[in-house]
């Protein structure tokens, strides 16, 4: 889908990559459908940790060139005759209508409850979901998302269904369908041998479900690698970068880095630096507050025994 890549020279270290945030590939708009995993459940805010906003402002550097578009809903099943069918939802109209350049789909850790599973018609519906996708015109590519794995018992779900059935029926489905291809986040979460806990389960959040921020911004990077770095599909193909107009994080919390470049640039205008320094300083102590009172109550710490 890119165009010619600039005559750049790739680094020894990573063949066929040149110097990467320069520019990117033709995928402007990417559509995220999915569940709970995807809208952001458990993260310490969706707007900044879920996987798409993660893979927004971190992996794409708010490239004012690419949107990702985050249509998760929680609690929706693939299948039609689930309790709470993805098919009746808003979002999925808008990820219709949102001219996609890619779609992935997560959805299924709800099917895997035991009263909503039923194999047959989940590959049904599943099939019909992509038929629907792949029907748009232009047709965008489509990502079929294995889901992360259930790290003990909750929410009425299935683990051997989650973590033994998933893992083999997503990848024949994308085959069969004729999908772009799969986006194996169950072995980059731990796999069967359930080996990164961290990544579900640590001071942020506790959930056998539900990643962590650490463990959305593991989920991003796994869509990034697949999305931006294939043979023939090269990072730099496209439009250049610039700053564009990015719209800011709905909070204002500043790191280390920040508040040197604070201090930096109001140093050499004298005394009103300072307290503008001292702003920003209140800022950081705020933000640290609000993160340690949202800890203490948030409902997804302590899941995870």
């Amino acid at each position: 889908m890119g165009g010619a890549a600039d005559a750049v020279a790739a680094p020894s270290r990573t063949p066929g990559l040149v110097h990467a945030g320069l520019r990117h590939n033709s995928l402007h708009t990417i559509s995220a459908v999915g569940d709970s995993q995807t809208y952001g459940s458990c993260s310490s805010k969706r707007g900044l940790y879920s996987w798409p906003s993660r893979l927004q402002h971190s992996y794409l550097n708010d490239d004012p060139t690419v949107r990702v578009l985050n249509f998760g809903v929680s609690g929706r099943t693939m299948r039609k005759d689930g309790d709470k069918p993805y098919w009746q939802e808003a979002s999925f109209q808008r990820a219709l209508k949102s001219s996609p350049d890619a779609v992935t789909i997560g959805l299924g850790t709800n099917d895997a409850k035991f009263y909503n599973w039923n194999r047959e018609d989940f590959e049904e519906d599943y099939a019909a979901m992509v038929t629907t996708f792949q029907a748009l015109d232009p047709t965008p590519e489509i990502w079929m998302i294995v889901p992360p794995p259930l790290y003990g018992e909750g929410y009425d779900m299935n683990a051997t269904i989650i973590n033994e059935i998933f893992p083999t029926l997503i990848p024949q489905l994308a085959d069969r369908l004729n999908a772009t291809g799969v986006i194996d986040i169950f072995s980059a979460l731990g796999g069967r041998e359930l080996k990164a806990p961290e990544l579900l389960c640590n001071y942020q959040s506790c959930d056998v479900c539900h990643p962590n921020d650490a463990g959305y911004d593991r989920y991003a990077g796994v869509v990034f690698n697949k999305l931006f770095y294939r043979p023939g599909l090269g990072i730099l193909d496209g439009d250049e970068l610039g700053p564009g107009n990015v719209e800011p994080p709905d909070i204002f919390c500043v790191n280390a880095d920040q508040v040197k470049q604070v201090k930096e640039a109001f140093i050499s205008i004298g005394p009103g630096g300072a307290a503008v320094l001292g702003v920003a300083f209140f800022a950081a102590l705020c933000c640290c507050c609000a993160r340690m009172c949202r800890r203490a109550r948030d409902p997804c710490y302590g899941r995870l025994s």
